[in-house]
């Protein structure tokens, strides 16, 4: 996978991504970047550059490839995942995941997640906007779209990416929980970050001039 992620990442043309734009170049401070479910493969292409950064992936065995990619990679990993049912939020080892993403924001390590919580496509889950919340730290949306690639018709409209495409990284402006946020903020948030990852995907494609 890590091999994969490399050839794709060297034979896809990216567009320039504005000055500016990525986190790391508006602010020293950790940072949390998200994207949808099923559109992360390109996510080391867009945290090119980035400091230290902490990767969520889940137990399940497409986790541990992603953990293994990731760590190849020169990343930290933190196994865990979110969940809509609080029944399973301890196999899931939910907890000490959201723990160990605080303490690593808190210090000097970024953290990468989906937005999304597995088999509820698209739509922002609290768990990340309660982690900015509980550190401090702000939310970075960001899309890595390409050309070349094969589009799934699974539950997390998953994207292949292929080799030899145009692709495109677009973030989006800081957004910062409050430490007092409470339910409706927080839900309030979620339909803002929901919608904020479809415009941006929707932009790069049209940077790339195409639909997505």
């Amino acid at each position: 996978m890590h091999a994969y992620l490399n050839l794709v990442a060297q034979t896809t043309r990216f567009k320039p991504v504005i000055p500016g734009a990525r986190p790391w170049e508006r602010s020293r401070e950790p940072f949390i970047a998200m994207t949808w479910h099923g559109q992360q493969m390109l996510s080391l292409v867009a945290l090119d550059g980035a400091p230290k950064t902490a990767v969520l992936a889940s137990l399940h065995f497409d986790g541990s490839v992603v953990a293994s990619a990731m760590e190849r990679a020169g990343y930290r990993v933190i196994r865990g995942s979110g969940t809509q049912s609080r029944l399973k939020i301890q196999a899931k080892r939910g907890v000490p995941a959201f723990i160990e993403m605080r303490d690593a924001l808190r210090g000097d390590t970024s953290v990468l997640l989906t937005a999304d919580v597995p088999k509820v496509s698209r739509v922002a889950g609290k768990g990340a906007i309660q982690l900015a919340r509980a550190s401090g730290r702000p939310i970075y949306l960001f899309a890595a779209v390409t050309t070349a690639r094969v589009d799934l018709d699974n539950w997390d409209k998953a994207s292949i990416a292929l080799p030899f495409g145009r692709g495109c990284v677009v973030w989006s402006e800081p957004l910062y929980v409050r430490a007092c946020a409470d339910e409706r903020e927080i839900n309030l948030t979620a339909l803002e970050i929901t919608a904020r990852l479809d415009e941006l995907h929707a932009l790069a494609h049209q940077h790339l001039g195409h639909r997505a």
